[in-house]
């Protein structure tokens, strides 16, 4: 067995700020798991990007602190002006974020975030196909240059098994943000209590807006909201529903719908893009344009015991995919790429 050569990596993160840590969590639980022969160093910017000045101090900050493989782990991955281009590695978790900006400010962002660094990065990293795709859409790289290394669930989750509460099941939805579409989520469990004469116990994970909280309240909903908790907090919060309803316009990747899964949990996502890639055969999928279509898929879900069976068993074999050692050892291979 070839032993494998040393190899020194410094990952790039992003200023630690409160209410963004995904990113960080990801590759903090990978990188334990790497191969031996992996040398990792953390480095977090001690700047903010905001404005011209703070996007100028990390990139010399980024300049001062490059290593023999460079690897920028997402949001800033503008520095990689900054850094040498050769075993440069650049992550892309999703591009839905930049495509919300409009006119001159889509074509600058999509430019320094995108555009030059998947041209100087020798390696691309997606966390999806379809994230890869959008990439390859928006700058025409070379489909051979993006590997697709998607997202570990992390080490607090384990297989929790309950018992289905068919007559009060617990909605848990993941996320307040326009994307998520929590309106249409509320509607529908709205609807489906109206249908099968049930009372449902909602859990809302993410701040919500006054309208939101509007809409909870004309509708006649039980609901706790989770704003700000610490992630145990949302592990226990999977273990007291009995259904992820996740049917989001738009995803990088879906990580809750994994995290259901692992968990022991019916979920029901979106039938297309990186939802029902992730997803597998581990889930009710649904159109999440159509109230009606979520409401559908929620009832199959409580009036179907053979239903809900086969999607633990299913999703619990699927998220055996996102295991963190599966995915350091597919990150041990893009560091043992011959550059």
């Amino acid at each position: 067995m070839l032993e494998r050569t040393r190899r020194n990596v410094t990952f790039f993160f992003r200023k630690p700020q409160n209410q963004y840590f995904s990113i960080e969590k990801v590759f903090e639980e990978v990188i334990p798991n790497l191969s031996p022969n992996v040398h990792s160093t953390i480095y977090r910017l001690k700047t903010g990007t905001q404005g011209f000045l703070g996007r100028l101090k990390a990139l010399v900050e980024a300049w001062n602190n490059k290593d023999e493989i460079n690897h920028i782990t997402g949001d800033i991955t503008f520095i990689a002006l900054a850094l040498p281009s050769k075993k440069l590695i650049v992550t892309y978790h999703d591009l839905e974020s930049l495509a919300q900006y409009k006119g001159w400010r889509f074509h600058l962002i999509k430019f320094f975030w995108v555009t030059i660094p998947v041209k100087r990065a020798q390696i691309v990293t997606a966390i999806s196909e379809h994230t890869k795709q959008q990439l390859i859409a928006w700058t025409n790289c070379e489909s051979n240059k993006i590997k697709v290394v998607s997202n570990p669930y992390f080490k607090e989750l384990a297989y929790s098994p309950n018992e289905f509460n068919s007559k009060s099941p617990t909605i848990l939805l993941i996320g307040t943000k326009v994307n998520k579409n929590l309106e249409g989520s509320l509607n529908a469990v709205a609807l489906l209590e109206t249908s099968l004469g049930l009372k449902t116990r909602l859990i809302i994970v993410g701040k919500m807006t006054r309208s939101q909280i509007a809409l909870v309240e004309s509708l006649n909903l039980s609901a706790d909201n989770l704003v700000h908790v610490p992630y145990s907090k949302i592990v226990e919060a999977y273990k007291q529903s009995d259904i992820l309803c996740f049917p989001s316009f738009y995803e990088g990747f879906g990580l809750p719908i994994v995290e259901a899964q692992v968990i022991g949990r019916c979920v029901v996502t979106s039938n297309f893009g990186a939802m029902k890639e992730v997803a597998g055969n581990g889930a009710v999928f649904v159109n999440p344009d159509e109230v009606t279509s979520i409401k559908d898929g929620l009832s199959s879900v409580v009036l179907n015991e053979d239903l809900r069976c086969n999607l633990v068993q299913n999703g619990l074999e699927n998220s055996k995919r996102f295991n963190v050692r599966e995915i350091a050892r597919l990150y041990s291979d893009v560091y043992d790429f011959k550059f």
